[in-house]
């Protein structure tokens, strides 16, 4: 358990793909609609040679769908954490402050947390845009900033995060995947699963596993 009470004034970040949802949207839309060379970018990412926003464009550049089929992806092939509408509503209900931090697209979070009736969230993420022959991702911090040892990320969560903790004595973050490990170094409580959870127990930083958000009520609020 952790004693909200003992936080003083705090707030959550929580990443959206593969941490809100149970897939990661983005991987969907490359098994969906992308091409074979992604195992190229990766291991040019991983050899360093290309930054983390420099192999999510040339991705992007292998696909050319319409935004009505990212949108039908998006709304009825994606499915919720088990257990976040719980945590959305308790939220509500304690008038904690949350936010989305996500390296994927405002384009599909927006419609897809309007679809399961969420709102009124401060969504920090990219866009997408739709060309002729090929999605652009337009960067929420441009493609340059180069903020932390792995090289421009185009929403730099740390730089959220230090927002954050300019305002709040506490800040927790919950997250599962690549973009999350920067900011997982820094953040005063963290809830980490499956490759941030190997990254956090490899670097020894204090954490809490969790497998979905039935864990993170059961953790925070104390339900079920």
């Amino acid at each position: 358990m952790v004693d909200l009470n003992n936080l003083g004034n705090f707030a959550i970040l929580v990443d959206f793909d593969g941490t809100m949802t149970v897939k990661d949207t983005n991987v969907m839309l490359m098994d969906k609609y992308g091409s074979s060379l992604d195992g190229k970018y990766k291991k040019l990412y991983e050899e360093e040679k290309l930054s983390f926003s420099e192999r999510f464009q040339a991705n992007m550049n292998d696909i050319n769908i319409k935004k009505e089929q990212y949108l039908d992806m998006i709304l009825n092939e994606v499915e919720l954490s088990p257990g976040f509408i719980e945590f959305y509503n308790k939220t509500k209900e304690k008038s904690i402050p949350w936010g989305v931090v996500s390296g994927g697209f405002r384009t599909g979070i927006v419609p897809f947390l309007e679809k399961h009736g969420i709102e009124d969230i401060d969504i920090y993420a990219n866009d997408l845009i739709f060309n002729e022959d090929y999605l652009e991702i337009k960067f929420k911090d441009g493609e340059e900033q180069d903020c932390c040892d792995y090289g421009p990320c185009g929403n730099c969560k740390i730089g959220l995060y230090e927002r954050f903790k300019k305002k709040y004595d506490t800040v927790i973050f919950i997250g599962d995947g690549i973009t999350d490990k920067p900011v997982a170094n820094i953040a005063d409580i963290v809830f980490a699963k499956d490759s941030l959870l190997d990254y956090v127990e490899e670097k020894r930083i204090d954490h809490i596993p969790w497998d979905d958000f039935n864990d993170i009520n059961r953790i925070l609020f104390n339900m079920g």
